[in-house]
């Protein structure tokens, strides 16, 4: 039968698909997400910091541009002359924060992208997006959507594969065979659904059940809870996605109120040999990302609820013989929001040719005395209480003491470029 149409507008003013299974009232009671969307982007091989937030231009055994090019200066932020740098950073230096000499302790790629992830080097911690996602939004129906880097569980919340838009489509309206019809009839199916509902709505009321019968009544209740949030995609999707489609579907389903956390990655950095010629497409493609991010959340009316984070699994020597840069621990990582008080700073450094460095824990300032080199964990120490996510939970404790706790969202702090 030809498909009628899949929205209809209820007395509020609400889009809401005509098929949804469950009563109206119960989907409000599960309501739709709409607090802080927090973005990861795993610039995945080991971004070079040179390349990157942390230029270097004197020294010719760092980089190429070093006594050629000077260093882009867009605010109080500093890039390398390198991909798009600039027009990335001079779009965006408000809202940014640059976290240089950040001792990732390690130089293996699997260690670097769980560290980044997690905070910890150790095995069995949760990455940011899954202690985020159990705190705010483990109800969802994808609370927490992956399309790259450390995707193992802690245990807290599952991560949901991006998936492609066809994919995500079927599970919104698992009954369309296509554009134009259904594998049953639609009124038939619905009767069937709000039967088996009302089954399970008597029999979670029925004093006499059987606490097992009580669970799967309320498990199915639940279920059903999230099928109504997730059928709300409908009313977002696309004909097709832009070319980021992984960026466009986990914006689409923020919008939508079905995630909480997006987590990406773009790749490239691991360049052993010829880094100008790698990083000439690996950086644009990372920065355009992130640009395509807020042009694209603005036009869905939700830039302002986004946090990005951009990381990798550390940072690169000085140039070897292939003309290329091997692992080095201590990298860099950049921190944005709509309008931060915290933007256009740079906080941490690392020393002429990219060793590590002390800084003062509260105002930023090189501190060989009584400093403290920043890492991960201290890195997830802020972010876990600036979302809300700290956890008592021992298993998940960062170690991080009070005298190691960083103040680099506080806007009087700074490091700056002491070794440019």
């Amino acid at each position: 039968m030809k498909r009628r149409s899949f929205l209809l507008a209820s007395a509020g003013g609400l889009v809401i698909p005509w098929w949804s299974v469950i009563p109206e009232a119960r989907a409000q009671s599960a309501g739709l997400y709409s607090g802080r969307i927090l973005v990861n982007i795993h610039a995945a091989g080991g971004i070079d910091q040179s390349s990157w937030t942390d230029p270097r231009e004197k020294d010719k055994t760092l980089n190429h541009y070093a006594g050629v090019t000077p260093a882009n200066v867009s605010g109080s932020i500093r890039s390398a002359p390198m991909g798009s740098n600039k027009a990335f950073f001079d779009s965006y230096f408000k809202q940014t924060l640059v976290l240089n000499g950040v001792d990732s302790e390690t130089n293996s790629h699997e260690d670097g992208t769980r560290t980044h992830a997690t905070g910890r080097l150790d095995l069995g911690y949760p990455n940011l997006s899954e202690l985020f996602a159990s705190v705010v939004g483990k109800s969802l129906p994808m609370p927490w959507l992956n399309a790259g880097g450390f995707s193992t569980s802690a245990g807290l919340v599952a991560p949901t594969p991006m998936p492609s838009l066809d994919a995500l489509r079927g599970l919104v309206s698992p009954n369309a065979q296509s554009a134009s019809s259904d594998y049953m009839k639609q009124s038939d199916l619905d009767r069937v659904l709000a039967a088996r509902a009302a089954r399970m709505d008597a029999l979670q009321a029925r004093a006499d059940t059987l606490p097992r019968a009580q669970t799967v009544a309320q498990q199915f209740l639940a279920a059903s809870d999230s099928r109504a949030l997730l059928q709300r995609v409908a009313q977002f999707l696309p004909a097709q996605l832009d070319a980021a489609a992984d960026a466009h579907l986990g914006l689409i389903a923020a919008q939508a109120g079905i995630t909480s956390t997006i987590q990406l990655a773009r790749g490239g950095f691991d360049a052993h040999s010829n880094i100008v010629s790698n990083y000439a497409n690996a950086l644009p493609q990372l920065t355009n990302l992130v640009d395509y991010i807020w042009q694209k959340s603005a036009t869905l009316g939700i830039s302002s609820r986004i946090l990005i984070r951009i990381y990798s699994e550390f940072g690169r020597t000085p140039l070897n013989s292939g003309d290329g840069k091997d692992h080095w621990s201590i990298g860099s990582q950049v921190l944005m929001e709509a309008n931060p008080a915290w933007g256009n700073r740079v906080f941490g450094a690392s020393g002429p040719r990219h060793e590590p460095l002390k800084v003062n824990t509260g105002t930023g300032a090189v501190d060989p005395v009584n400093g403290v080199v920043i890492t991960p964990r201290h890195i997830h120490a802020v972010l876990r209480n600036y979302l809300g996510t700290q956890t008592s939970d021992p298993r998940f404790d960062l170690k991080v003491p009070a005298s190691e706790m960083f103040d680099f969202l506080n806007p009087g702090t700074g490091t700056g470029y002491p070794n440019t």
